[in-house]
């Protein structure tokens, strides 16, 4: 994990938190994000977001060439 940052998204009593983590591997870099109003379930999301990116890059398609 090379980052992990944490934002509020809204304010009061409910708000909302946004976690962003970057991974790295075999030196490729992969962003994860998530937010929810509990920041261990943001934190969660966005950790398992980016390691879907981060164990299937070859079925994702360029995002401006759409290239696989």
């Amino acid at each position: 994990m090379l980052l992990y940052s944490v934002n509020s998204i809204t304010s009061g009593t409910d708000s909302q938190g946004e976690v962003t983590v970057r991974l790295r591997q075999n030196g490729h870099i992969f962003n994860g994000h998530g937010a929810d109003t509990d920041i261990v379930i943001a934190s969660a999301k966005a950790y398992i977001n980016g390691a879907n990116k981060l164990l299937e890059p070859a079925q994702r398609a360029h995002p401006q060439t759409g290239d696989v």
